[in-house]
């Protein structure tokens, strides 16, 4: 059936980049079977409607991007709106990394209209975002992971080994990771940078470490992905960030890897292993990447993406599974799920009857 598919992109983040390109393959991908249309999520908080012929680079033009502005209305039908028309709309697909596009912000607003919507609930949203709560989720389920510290203004000392590596507590992507050799200098950093405002972490730093990523989706079944072994600059990059992933040979899917990852099947089994114990402890919704550090003969959880740059497509290329099956089974995910029923179980008014009047409260 041709649905009506609204694909966000942007934000207000430091991924919004990334999100236009990320929404704008994924539009072109659902346009051969259904009806789709653009809604920018602007770096000032607004709204507007475009098609799918755009290209990046057209986002730095923003009269060619922020004719058509739409707004958000929350009444007895709920919606986006374009001038006073409502944009109809079957389902959205959520593309927007980082920031308040893969926190938990935008879902509940999005729960708020009633409308469809792909990836992780607000819940999911929150503890995949959160590295400092998803690593204590992860150690109650016994998975191992490396001890991070919550550094705060106070923090003196931590009891852990240096270097380390400083990341921003609710940062959705490698921006803002940096290895740091002790406290003061991590704290020198965060006081200089906007990324930090929300909370930072410490982790030691694993030197010779080596990076391996698996993506998975959930509907109507479990898939995962082959493992890929992302490569690193090593002539400008002790870990790999954010200029390795996204801006060398063309960015994300360009990007030097090895896929599949040239690994032992022990390697491959335990990966796969802890893959499955991570979604069976946070559940799953969309498309997760999840992220390993390997150091010898140990492999850590490093942490779940649940809004991945390209949606991870790229790394089904071997299997068989095309980049529009996998996308139309989380659109078709999100339209299974029933809308939200707000309860309102003993709202009768009966309170309000016997409730003495509000000045007597006030003594």
């Amino acid at each position: 059936m041709k649905l009506n598919i609204g694909v966000i992109i942007g934000g207000p983040s430091p991924e919004h980049d990334i999100s236009i390109l990320t929404g704008l393959q994924v539009g072109r991908i659902l346009e051969e079977k259904h009806k789709i249309s653009i809604i920018y999520w602007s770096k000032d908080n607004k709204w507007y409607l475009n098609n799918t012929d755009l290209e990046g680079e057209d986002f730095l033009d923003a009269k060619k991007v922020k004719k058509n502005s739409i707004n958000i209305q929350i009444n007895d039908d709920s919606g986006f709106y374009f001038k006073k028309k409502k944009v109809e709309l079957d389902v959205l697909v959520n593309t927007c990394h980082g920031g308040p596009g893969e926190d938990g912000t935008l879902q509940r607003l999005l729960d708020m209209i009633n409308i469809p919507y792909t990836g992780p609930s607000s819940s999911l949203a929150e503890i995949c975002m959160d590295k400092y709560l998803f690593t204590l989720l992860l150690k109650n389920n016994n998975l191992p992971v490396l001890d991070r510290v919550l550094l705060q203004g106070n923090t003196e000392s931590i009891n852990l080994k240096p270097p380390y590596i400083l990341k921003p507590r609710f940062g959705g992507s490698s921006i803002g990771v940096e290895v740091v050799k002790d406290i003061n200098t991590a704290k020198a950093l965060i006081n200089n940078s906007n990324i930090y405002s929300r909370g930072a972490i410490i982790e030691e730093y694993l030197q010779g470490s080596e990076d391996y990523l698996i993506a998975a989706f959930g509907y109507p079944n479990l898939h995962f992905s082959e493992i890929e072994k992302p490569l690193r600059d090593q002539d400008s990059s002790v870990i790999y960030n954010y200029e390795d992933k996204y801006l060398r040979n063309g960015g994300l899917e360009g990007s030097s890897r090895e896929l599949p990852a040239q690994i032992t099947e022990k390697e491959e089994k335990t990966i796969l292993s802890l893959t499955k114990q991570v979604i069976q402890s946070i559940g799953i919704r969309g498309v997760y990447r999840i992220d390993f550090l390997k150091k010898n003969s140990s492999i850590y959880i490093n942490e779940v993406n649940s809004i991945p740059g390209s949606l991870s497509t790229y790394l089904w290329k071997n299997t068989g599974i095309s980049k529009f099956t996998i996308i139309e089974n989380i659109v078709q995910e999100a339209l299974s799920e029933s809308k939200n029923i707000w309860n309102e179980e003993g709202s009768d008014g009966e309170a309000l009857v016997k409730a003495k009047d509000i000045e007597s409260k006030l003594g």
